[in-house]
């Protein structure tokens, strides 16, 4: 246990000596107590520190409090330093490469676009990108050639490129803005520099060119191994509920992809799924990468959102997609003149690229989302978490933290850490256990953030009982996320 711990520090931080490593096991150690006399002479080890304790038995590792010590003066602290890296250079770019801009007396429109491509974007519209309340954009910037809606309670660490944009109450935007319009209140703040005019239009979103689907249909349920897709044409493809599908790599052309609630579509490679038609996904579905080697943009989803001329199939969902839909768009929608809305369920764990140029897509509410969106319309549900990068970093609601025994934690929250081997699947599985939403993912060493429903400390521990209680063969450590941790 204490070598396999001292290899986790070792990888969060190479430049630890064994020295500094004994060190930090043995001040992160728990002391052990006991009452019986003859106990107290069965020593496990004494290093760690018992202050004046009479009943001190000896000292038991703690790997969380371990990698919670490196993690509080490594990890976080270089995702302060690229924020702030990323806000100077943005920041230079403003008053230098984009002071152009600056200089115009009227905004330039229907010319060359701002951005050559969309790559700095997690999110990108071609009319509107709408934040719900409490919604947190870890990486990656926003960007609109018409409207940002941002609503109360949000933090954007990222820059912001509309033509338009407003920013609700209580809103922190760690990075800058540039556009024609800003409707900011008074009680939120934009961090970084603040550009007027912007260059329109930001970016141009690439078209999509036709291509062929086949006549299969195939329809997945249960979670065998066997179920395998291998590349290629298709029609129909439906995952029931609970159901779990792998894609082999390679492309895809599909008329419809459909994920019934909880079930999991995983790549093993790298894979691009053009949809003609229908792209949609349930509550608690998940769409993952195979394998720790691939990242988000390894799953390229191009989709056009049109039914074929000779298509006569019926939907059973018509009447919620047109819901989606304002008047106007569903005269557009009918002429051909957008395609049908992309609809993702609440508690959904999704991880692609996905390029709807012509469709309007929808996140449901406490969606964790890692990639970039690329859209006509893009609306994103409360309590969500976005990232451009591999990492989620949500901090704790101080109004959560709370003093017992002389540890101050977060009331409402556990960190588990995972086995190297493990990847999100694992830690999904805990989240469910406990009835609780995964907050921050850190998947380089296998170390998550779940918020659970706990109020007081009692309950907290039964939180942390029921999860070691389970004996997964992936979890190395859970416990209470301390002040000085990973926060």
């Amino acid at each position: 246990m204490v070598t396999g711990v001292a290899a986790i520090l070792k990888a969060i931080k190479p430049e630890l000596t064994p020295a500094q490593i004994k060190k930090i096991l043995i001040e992160t150690a728990d002391p052990l107590s006991t009452s019986d006399p003859d106990e107290l002479n069965k020593k496990l080890g004494s290093a760690c520190n018992p202050g004046n304790r009479s009943d001190f038995r000896g000292c038991r590792l703690n790997a969380l409090k371990a990698v919670q010590v490196i993690m509080g003066y490594t990890k976080i602290m270089w995702q302060v330093v690229k924020n702030i890296r990323a806000h100077h250079l943005i920041y230079l770019l403003a008053g230098g490469g984009l002071f152009f801009a600056a200089l115009n007396l009227n905004p330039s429109t229907g010319g060359q676009p701002l951005f050559s491509n969309t790559n700095s974007f997690v999110l990108f519209s071609e009319k509107e990108i709408t934040l719900e309340p409490e919604t947190q954009i870890s990486s990656g910037d926003l960007g609109s050639n018409n409207k940002l809606d941002i609503q109360k309670d949000n933090i954007i660490n990222g820059n912001l490129f509309a033509k338009e944009i407003s920013i609700d109450k209580n809103t922190t935007i760690n990075g800058n803005a540039s556009f024609n319009k800003l409707k900011l209140h008074k009680e939120s703040q934009i961090l970084g520099s603040q550009t007027k005019p912007v260059q329109l239009p930001i970016a141009q979103l690439p078209s999509i060119p036709a291509f062929p689907v086949g006549n299969e249909n195939r329809i997945f349920t249960g979670t065998s191994s066997s179920n395998i897709l291998l590349s290629g044409n298709y029609r129909n493809i439906i995952l029931e509920k609970n159901s779990r599908l792998t894609f082999t790599g390679g492309i895809y052309n599909l008329r419809k992809l459909e994920l019934k609630e909880k079930s999991i579509l995983i790549y093993s490679a790298s894979t691009t799924i053009n949809i003609q038609f229908k792209l949609k996904g349930q509550q608690k579905t998940s769409i993952l990468p195979g394998n720790n080697n691939l990242s988000a943009t390894d799953l390229l989803i191009k989709y056009l959102g049109f039914r074929d001329k000779k298509d006569k199939d019926k939907e059973d969902d018509d009447n919620e997609i047109n819901s989606e839909l304002d008047n106007q768009e569903r005269k557009d929608h009918k002429t051909g003149k957008i395609g049908r809305p992309i609809l993702f369920g609440k508690d959904s764990f999704l991880n692609f690229k996905l390029l709807a140029p012509k469709a309007n897509i929808k996140l449901g509410e406490r969606t964790i989302f890692r990639g970039q969106i690329l859209g006509r319309k893009i609306n994103v549900g409360k309590n969500s978490i976005l990232s451009l990068g591999d990492d989620f970093l949500k901090p704790p609601d101080s109004q959560k933290l709370v003093e017992e025994a002389g540890e101050i934690f977060v009331v409402n929250e556990i960190v588990v850490l995972l086995t190297p081997t493990s990847n999100l699947q694992e830690a999904r599985k805990i989240a469910d256990l406990v009835n609780g939403n995964i907050t921050t993912v850190i998947e380089e060493i296998q170390l998550y953030k779940i918020e659970v429903n706990a109020l007081t400390n009692n309950e907290l521990e039964s939180v942390i009982q029921l999860v070691e209680s389970a004996q997964l063969p992936s979890l190395v450590a859970v416990g209470k996320n301390t002040v000085g941790g990973l926060r």
